[in-house]
């Protein structure tokens, strides 16, 4: 199984290309800091676990270790890119195909 620590980095080096420093620069969070997250020295707490999830666009259950359906996590990152509207429209077909 895949550490937290591991996760993050190859979210950084893999999806995002950035260096160590570049990706604490722009989650705003010392260099030390994100080195220990992915040495997995130390844990973020809780509003860095969201800030991270959202920076990275996955979810905090990818990254605390519940990995969810793939199908399912495509969908999301796909519907988090919508406008408000969009989303809208794509919550009255599923209310639609519910019932």
């Amino acid at each position: 199984m895949t550490t937290f620590g591991e996760k993050l980095k190859r979210l950084r080096v893999d999806n995002k290309r950035l260096s160590l420093g570049d990706a604490a620069k722009e989650l705003e969070i010392p260099k030390s800091t994100l080195n220990n997250y992915e040495r997995n020295s130390s844990k973020p707490p809780l509003e860095m676990l969201c800030k991270l999830a959202e920076y990275y666009n996955i979810s905090v259950e990818y990254l605390v270790g519940h990995e969810p359906d793939p199908e399912l996590v495509e969908l999301t990152a796909a519907i988090r890119e919508l406008s408000p509207e969009q989303r809208e429209t794509i919550k009255t077909l599923v209310n639609g195909l519910k019932k």
